[in-house]
């Protein structure tokens, strides 16, 4: 199964980008910003200014304001906040140094990041929020350009088990913070992969509901495209011609635990489905 996304057509010069966590929305991120007049940031806005808001038109107003603000500091000092690594976005915000825990431990830490190539006042401004932007995609989705990226579930779930991140566990505390019914669904679910399953199933359905295949990419054809399928987020991606290999089946992911989860996976008929197909699964177990 594959499909692209269609290139997007609105003028407007910030660009919103989420997806389900460990997808690849990063690494999409370090690509774009190799564009000209392109500035790309990972999880840059504070996401308890949220924290009890409900009103759609005050929800895109604090993203609006904070643009405007952070577009200023990109001309006039060069930089923006973003969460980064010696003050760049990198292709990955975890490494494979293993912590204390037995996982994965993150490389980034909040901070801004520099600047250092020509833009104009009309710079294309992306920012990518997987969490914030999936749970206000009905509020945004209809005055900002906002594209999803995804990837096979079981590699995604395989790297959740692999990271020094709540996730792991089957929780996403701010999510939960912002979305109460999720929270209660979560509680209620016996073990992490369950919780795991539905969270992936949580991202997949209201990307399938609420943006629909047109404006979603699936990591598999951004690598097969060497960064080009990324022009649904900035046309300008379409030049985009980077050496790029899939990750799916990495040896940072343990296979017995790779067997468990695809076992779960395809015992499971949630909205991953609508996205992927169960020989996708498959073919990663084999």
């Amino acid at each position: 199964m594959s499909f692209f996304a269609k290139p997007r057509t609105s003028t407007s010069h910030n660009v919103l980008l989420t997806g389900v966590p460990r997808s690849g929305t990063t690494l999409s991120c370090h690509l774009l910003n190799k564009l000209p007049d392109v500035v790309a940031l990972h999880e840059p806005m504070d996401v308890s200014r949220f924290f009890g808001v409900t009103d759609a038109a005050e929800i895109r107003q604090i993203v609006e304001k904070w643009c405007a603000k952070t577009r200023e500091s990109v001309l006039e000092r060069g930089v923006a906040p973003s969460k980064q690594a010696d003050g760049k976005v990198p292709d990955n915000p975890v490494g494979s140094e293993i912590g204390a825990t037995g996982a994965r431990k993150r490389i980034v830490a909040r901070g801004e990041v520099t600047i250092d190539k020509p833009v104009t006042p009309g710079f294309t401004l992306v920012v990518k929020h997987p969490g914030l932007f999936t749970i206000f995609l009905e509020e945004l989705a209809p005055h900002f350009p906002i594209t999803a990226v995804i990837r096979n579930p079981l590699s995604v779930i395989s790297s959740w088990n692999s990271v020094e991140l709540h996730i792991r566990d089957g929780r996403v505390p701010a999510t939960e913070r912002l979305v109460p019914e999720l929270a209660a669904a979560l509680d209620r679910l016996p073990d992490a992969t369950s919780r795991q399953l539905h969270i992936l199933n949580w991202y997949l359905d209201r990307y399938a509901r609420l943006l629909g295949r047109s404006h979603v990419i699936r990591y598999e054809d951004l690598v097969a495209t060497r960064g080009a399928a990324l022009a649904v987020v900035v046309p300008a991606a379409a030049s985009l011609d980077e050496p790029l290999s899939s990750r799916n089946k990495s040896d940072l992911y343990e296979k017995e635990t790779m067997q468990r989860l695809g076992a779960a996976l395809l015992a499971d008929g949630g909205a991953w489905r609508k996205f992927y197909a169960p020989a996708d699964v498959e073919t990663l177990l084999r």
